[in-house]
């Protein structure tokens, strides 16, 4: 089947490219001493969610694992995980909404690593829009839900994080999704701005940083700044999770521990680092960002990081009444293995 994913990198031995990496703890020794082993990670988009894994990348984790990693990405939410499943990738990092319906459709993925437990979906209103509604980033959460009756939001695709979020939202203000509110997929970022500043969408929502670079060029506002923790629903919050399937982790043991140390390193690197250095180490991906907006992107997301890597069930309970998904929350957090998390 033809790859329908954009590689974004390949990540070899770069350590000495990208600066020095952190020297390596625990049984690091041991896996350098461990053939290469090439491997790929899907992602949705590109956002700073998925830091653990471009930090890992820059700072030379994955290479002191002799992982050679190359990243995917699809556009949105959904097609990722469907190539974790078809095999053509071994690894999917991803909101916990595409593992949830993975599941439901009777697929058992296996949850590694969580990564980021903390919702960093962030929506933005043109405006235009909010100076007419009367709506300011300080107007009570329900007071802006009631605001968006005849309004369209944009997400990036159907089916992904963004727009079961935004349906959640229309139906806690009591509305009917495409109804009463238009919902439709714009794709990533830069498509999702441009469909804001054109007036094609009222509103959007996706990680940070987007939301904070569309403010940064001055035609929108912030709207729910879920980042701060605005909507209490969504905190804690399954947001990005390591997934591989079973069959692989029950083969390849040895390889997904090296990759779950690689990302657990480099989220307790990030725990540790300041916004700025943050900042700096995935600045060779987001260079369209500017500095101050991909600094403030990189403090929300550094106090959203979960270094621990291991699933909060609240978390996962959050995820799934969100979504009302009709499934026991137990059996869907049973789904997390917290043994490659054990050093060996």
């Amino acid at each position: 089947m033809r790859n329908p994913f954009i590689a974004l990198t390949l990540v070899g031995v770069i350590a000495a490219a990208c600066g020095p990496a952190s020297a390596p703890s625990g049984n690091a020794t041991a896996a350098t001493k461990a053939p290469i082993v090439k491997v790929k990670v899907s992602q949705p988009v590109v956002a700073l969610t998925f830091a653990a894994v471009y930090v890992a990348k820059y700072k030379g984790f994955f290479a002191a694992e002799t992982l050679d990693v190359e990243q995917v990405t699809s556009g949105g939410g959904g097609p990722d995980t469907q190539a974790l499943i078809s095999g053509d990738v071994q690894f999917n990092i991803t909101p916990g909404t595409n593992h949830l319906d993975a599941f439901k459709a009777g697929q058992r993925l296996v949850a590694v690593y969580n990564a980021i437990d903390k919702n960093l979906i962030n929506v933005v209103i043109r405006a235009d829009v909010a100076q007419r509604l009367g709506i300011t980033p300080k107007t009570p959460l329900a007071d802006k839900l009631k605001a968006l009756k005849g309004l369209t939001i944009a997400a990036t695709r159907p089916g992904a994080l963004t727009f079961q979020q935004a349906e959640a939202m229309v139906k806690r203000a009591g509305y009917e999704p495409q109804k009463d509110v238009k919902i439709v997929g714009a794709g990533e970022g830069p498509a999702l701005i441009a469909a804001l500043e054109s007036g094609q969408a009222d509103l959007f929502l996706t990680a940070v940083p987007v939301p904070e670079t569309a403010i940064s060029r001055g035609k929108a506002v912030m709207f729910i700044d879920n980042s701060s923790g605005e909507d209490p629903t969504l905190v804690p919050f399954d947001m990005e999770t390591v997934l591989v399937t079973a069959d692989y982790a029950q083969k390849n043991p040895d390889v997904v521990r090296r990759f779950v140390r690689a990302i657990r390193r480099a989220s307790e690197w990030i725990a540790q680092a300041t916004p700025e250095q943050f900042a700096d180490a995935v600045a060779p991906d987001f260079q369209s960002t500017p500095r101050d907006v991909l600094v403030a992107g990189a403090a929300a997301t550094k106090a959203a990081t979960n270094k621990t890597g291991v699933m909060d069930r609240k978390a996962v309970q959050n995820l799934v009444e969100m979504t009302g998904a009709t499934v026991k929350v137990d059996d869907f957090f049973a789904l997390f293995d917290g043994s490659f998390l054990k050093e060996k």
